[in-house]
């Protein structure tokens, strides 16, 4: 029997999907200024993110006003609640995105999308520290209402006093590095997750890689040992996921295979702007196989996410 259909079952998990395009829009911005890729390639992936953007947020916001009992239910969800600041980070990510082409507009996003950034993670925290989970409900996806802050001073540091980014980038740090050995232990020493939590992986890249391009930020360009070592932990990461290759199952789609989106972009965006300070062959060239990568990756799970909604596979009630 087909599950029903409904507007309670729209997922909050959808705002990855503006996390992945708008990944993709930075990269292709950033490539043309560093690399001299054409600039349409931005224009374009630039609308198409704000139209997914508005039509997301739109429908969430009505699910709330609808359901709001089901948005509460996902809130107060072990996994699910970490996702609820994909909200926050894409109006960060879709600040960083429209930087180059409307700045006014970017910094007002900015300053709707970081006060959410500091509430969702507050308040996700209280949930952690509040209530008792299983190993089990651990995993990757974790690290995304604590990379949230570390995207905050991209734009920060030029729409704020500079102590308000160091604030977030603090948060971000010290938490990734908490986090990391949290879910690094329920990985190694407990069964392995759920098959449609696997692509959440490649998440353990993100922070590390975001981190670096926020340092960047902060330093106004310099590369240390720290940024070096920021970089180093997000590359030796790209390489264990990719060598891991044989476990990501391209057969049944999840709306989890956009957790491959987001890090991959923030890795090819970390690399451009290594590049731009070392000017080096081997990074200007894996900046392109980075390019290609991501826009291969994205337009894979960009086509199996439509053919699930063709075939009403999203928006169905999901067995916990």
């Amino acid at each position: 029997m087909q599950p029903t259909r409904s507007l309670q079952f729209f997922p909050v998990q959808l705002f990855a999907i503006i996390m992945g395009i708008s990944g993709l829009t930075i990269v292709y911005a950033k490539a043309y200024h560093i690399l001299g890729v054409p600039y349409f390639m931005y224009e374009v992936l630039l609308f198409i993110d704000t139209i997914l953007f508005l039509a997301i947020f739109t429908t969430y916001m009505y699910k709330l006003s609808i359901f709001p009992q089901a948005v509460k239910k996902e809130f107060l969800h072990p996994i699910k609640s970490s996702f609820m600041a994909t909200i926050s980070i894409s109006f960060l990510l879709l600040s960083i995105a429209y930087y180059d082409y409307n700045p006014v507009l970017s910094i007002m996003l900015w300053y709707i999308g970081t006060p959410l950034q500091l509430y969702f993670t507050v308040n996700i925290l209280n949930y952690w520290i509040n209530n008792q989970f299983k190993e089990v409900h651990s995993n990757p996806a974790w690290f995304i209402p604590i990379v949230g802050n570390v995207l905050v001073p991209v734009i920060g540091v030029d729409a704020a006093p500079i102590y308000i980014s160091i604030f977030f980038f603090s948060i971000g740090i010290f938490f990734w590095i908490v986090l990391f050995t949290m879910i690094m232990y329920r990985i190694v020493f407990h069964h392995p997750m759920a098959k449609k939590l696997t692509p959440t992986l490649f998440i353990f890249m993100a922070p590390p890689a975001v981190a670096f391009i926020s340092y960047f930020r902060l330093t106004f360009g310099s590369i240390d040992m720290l940024s070096m070592f920021l970089y180093s932990v997000a590359l030796v990461t790209l390489f264990l996921v990719l060598f891991m290759a044989k476990r990501y199952d391209t057969k049944q789609f999840f709306i989890s295979w956009w957790a491959y989106t987001f890090p991959l972009t923030a890795m090819t965006i970390a690399t451009m702007l290594l590049n731009m300070a070392f000017d080096n062959f081997f990074i200007y060239y894996g900046s392109f196989a980075l390019i290609a990568l991501s826009t291969l990756v994205i337009g894979f799970v960009t086509y199996r996410t439509i053919v699930a909604i063709s075939q009403e596979h999203i928006c169905i009630e999901e067995k916990e």
